[in-house]
């Protein structure tokens, strides 16, 4: 159900109407959307190509305002990219809600739990009406496959995102040991 024409070097998409969830909306720029890819450092030392490739390949996804974009536990098979509105993530489960952040244009959500395979770790619901890119985790793998050094600079910027990780951590764990007992009231 997909239609595409080529409209100054720029290819559109445009999603008939689809069935599943969230799926299924006017237009979408593979050039904007590939651009937002590479403002998020996991890609941002991708060829453009290589990200033109997973924009013309991913779907446009529509969330109301209080809809689940994903849920702890869920199968981690698909990452968003937000492209307008607000989303808030949250731990807990229930009425028990713990903010973690707000997540606007830009903010690239699941995509750990994507490439790895793994369920998600954090609740994400729409704050207001969300639009996004939704990247599988099936596309993900044969773009990795077909350009294996779009694998390689994902691989780096993970890297360096854990290795960043494991040092603030370290950072926080020195300050816990060096602040001593807390008096007990």
């Amino acid at each position: 159900h997909r239609a595409f024409s080529l409209d100054s070097a720029d290819v559109v998409l445009r999603n008939g109407d689809d069935s599943r969830k969230g799926v299924g909306a006017p237009v979408m720029s593979v050039r904007t959307n590939a651009e937002s890819l590479r403002h998020i450092p996991l890609f941002a030392a991708c060829d453009p190509a290589h990200l033109q490739v997973m924009a013309f390949a991913s779907e446009r996804a529509q969330f109301a305002a209080g809809e689940d974009i994903f849920r702890v536990g869920g199968n981690g098979a698909t990452a968003f990219l937000i492209l307008s509105g607000e989303a808030e993530v949250w731990a807990g489960q229930g009425e028990q809600r713990m903010p973690v952040a707000m997540a606007g244009p830009g903010a690239f959500l699941g995509e750990l739990a994507m490439i790895a395979g793994l369920p998600y770790s954090l609740n994400v619901t729409a704050k207001t009406d969300v639009v996004a890119t939704r990247i599988s985790r099936d596309m993900f793998m044969r773009v990795v496959g077909e350009f294996p050094d779009f694998g390689s600079h994902v691989m780096s910027a993970l890297s360096r995102k854990l290795a960043s990780s494991v040092s603030e951590f370290d950072r926080v764990r020195h300050l816990f040991e060096s602040a001593g007992s807390f008096p007990r009231g």
